[in-house]
């Protein structure tokens, strides 16, 4: 019996995306959209403790239920009551919180299969993405990054739903488009899907938009239309906009969905240093194919 189980999780990014999320059924619900899988993420590990409470921290830092509610709702969805105990739950971040990187798709996915390890639950992989699609749901903290991680790589999400509900289709690459991100702070996913007037605005671009990209599945069509719907959809804060319109001719800037955060794509990594942004570090980022790994002692 092992006291101890740790998954690395990629993170998930978002350019495009519709809200559908109106089924009774929560595997149902979720996003139509377009994104990536990036080879930064979450390690997450699960330890059996002495202590009774179900203990929760996020970089070293102890978290409240209300504060880590994804591994909370997981941990809900695989164990009885009675079973929620002597655990310490550990989420070491490589992407920043509350910004449209799926942190909390990562942490919710890595939670479920370090958890099923250590308690041994025999369940299936797509079985414990469908209780990490489920917390995501429930929290209302994300729609289509768990289904985008368990295709991996450039994804279209041609139906909602959770991973064996959903339909996902890859994205080609043939241009050779390159990916680096920029974090500038927050932005509540759960605020956005809560309110009608973004919901609509959402859904009106996104809508149009993904039809037109199942068209043209390449990747340089996802990015002149994640540049589109950053427009139409108009969640981007008076800076990040004006950094993604004053990128280099060479490049093309769309906001992540949903976060104080944009995508930068490029071909020349050269061009990179021509980008000025006060305070504010600009990551290459690495597509991801093979999106949660177990990490051996």
């Amino acid at each position: 019996m092992t006291d101890d189980v740790s998954y690395w999780v990629a993170s998930h990014l978002t350019g495009i995306f519709e809200i559908k999320d109106k089924s009774k059924n929560l595997l149902h619900q979720g996003s139509r959209g377009a994104g990536l899988s990036i080879n930064r993420g979450v390690i997450t590990t699960v330890r059996r403790t002495k202590n009774f409470n179900v203990e929760i921290f996020f970089d070293r830092m102890r978290k409240t239920p209300i504060e880590a509610a994804v591994t909370i709702r997981v941990l809900e969805i695989l164990l009885p009551q009675k079973q929620r105990s002597n655990l310490e739950i550990v989420h070491n971040f490589e992407v920043p919180l509350s910004s449209g990187y799926g942190a909390s798709a990562a942490s919710a996915v890595g939670t479920a299969f370090a958890l099923h390890d250590l308690l041994e639950l025999n369940l299936s992989e797509l079985e414990l993405f469908q209780v990490a699609h489920k917390a995501e749901i429930l929290t209302k903290t994300g729609l289509g990054d768990i289904i985008g991680l368990y295709q991996g790589g450039l994804e279209i999400r041609l139906k909602e739903g959770a991973p064996g509900i959903g339909k996902t289709m890859p994205l080609k690459n043939s241009n050779e488009w390159k990916v680096a991100t920029v974090h500038l702070g927050t932005l509540s996913t759960s605020e956005v899907l809560s309110n009608p007037q973004k919901r609509k605005a959402v859904n009106d671009a996104g809508r149009e938009l993904i039809s037109e990209l199942i068209s043209n599945p390449h990747f340089s069509n996802f990015i002149k239309l994640s540049s589109i719907f950053s427009e139409r959809v108009n969640l981007w804060s008076p800076q990040l906009k004006e950094y993604v319109k004053n990128l280099p001719k060479e490049m093309i800037g769309s906001q992540i969905m949903l976060g104080e955060a944009f995508f930068i794509f490029y071909r020349d990594r050269t061009t990179l240093t021509r980008i000025e942004i006060p305070n504010c570090q600009i990551i290459e980022e690495t597509i991801c194919e093979n999106t949660v790994i177990k990490r051996e002692k």
